[in-house]
């Protein structure tokens, strides 16, 4: 009797145990990468790599992660100029890509 009780309590604690780290990795991944975002980056910073983020179901934002080439990460503002224009840039490339 004693171990059909021990063995019911582990499993609950194991199904517990289980649902609270689907609840962290579904939280950690179910948010916004950009909290800040800036208008322009100094003539100085040179970029190394662009990625644009669609919205999506976790993030609404559009979101325009430049890294650098000392690996520092920059959030662009896709409303600004240089948002605008990356973007621009993005959508210009992808039509080359596929003209090819």
């Amino acid at each position: 009797m004693v171990s059909k009780v021990l063995l019911c309590v582990l499993s609950v604690i194991v199904l517990c145990l289980a649902f609270a780290q689907a609840q962290h990795h579904q939280l950690s991944q179910s948010r916004c990468s950009c909290i800040q975002t800036i208008d322009q980056l100094h003539p100085s910073m040179k970029i190394s790599n662009v990625k644009i983020a669609l919205k999506q179901n976790f993030c609404e934002n559009v979101e325009i992660i430049v890294t650098l080439q000392n690996g520092r990460r920059k959030c662009l503002n896709p409303e600004s100029e240089i948002g605008k224009n990356i973007i621009n840039f993005m959508e210009s490339m992808k039509k080359t890509t596929k003209k090819n």
